[in-house]
């Protein structure tokens, strides 16, 4: 049983690893942008969560990168670090939690912020359409927190519930008696009865 449960621990290590790995690179790729025909010309934004790569709108639109970079980033540190140290101190395996917990609020915040900003743009008067594309960066953003939410609880290295006998919950033992068990040693009544012959 140790040998299986110190493999489920390793596992759930290195997915911590890929999940922050994941998330560090869902920070360089696109995270949103909108485009505009008009006239046969294309307009576009397209920004990171770092920087804004293209911008033909000016400010007249006043959009801005969704900016979940910096605690993207410390949420996988703090699982990085939590994967590595836990090996020496089992109780900062905790850390990894944390960490997930941090990238999946992350995640959550960026999906709320691109709903915000197609409902903004939705409700502007303008003879133009807006077409607004969630990017690749928010998509694996949100594929990282999913994997370090896994990886947080199988790094746990919870016990497994061992199946069949034992004492319960309560303490109680129960043990099970077979239908077909041989009882004819045991009297009726719990004790030998001698029966004497009647004398005539």
């Amino acid at each position: 049983m140790t040998g299986s449960v110190t493999t489920r621990r390793v596992f759930g290590a290195v997915l911590v690893f890929v999940a922050a790995w994941l998330a560090v690179a869902a920070t360089f790729l696109s995270s949103y942008s909108v485009r505009v025909v008009l006239n046969g010309r294309e307009f576009r934004y397209d920004a990171t969560s770092w920087a804004v790569e293209r911008d033909d709108f000016g400010e007249a639109l006043m959009l801005e990168p969704l900016e979940f970079g910096e605690p993207a980033v410390g949420a996988a540190l703090v699982m990085a670090l939590a994967a590595v140290v836990a090996f020496r101190v089992p109780a900062l395996r905790v850390a990894s939690l944390l960490g997930a917990g941090l990238l999946a609020g992350v995640a959550w915040s960026a999906v709320v912020r691109m709903q915000g900003l197609v409902k903004r743009l939705g409700e502007l008067e303008a003879r133009v359409t807006f077409e607004v594309e969630q990017g690749d960066g928010v998509t694996l953003l949100i594929v990282a927190a999913g994997v370090a939410v896994v990886a947080a609880v199988l790094h746990q290295e919870l016990p497994r519930r061992v199946a069949g006998g034992g004492a319960g919950d309560d303490g109680v033992v129960v043990h099970a008696i077979e239908d077909d068990a041989d009882d004819t040693d045991t009297p009726p009544y719990g004790y030998p009865v001698i029966v004497e012959p009647k004398s005539d």
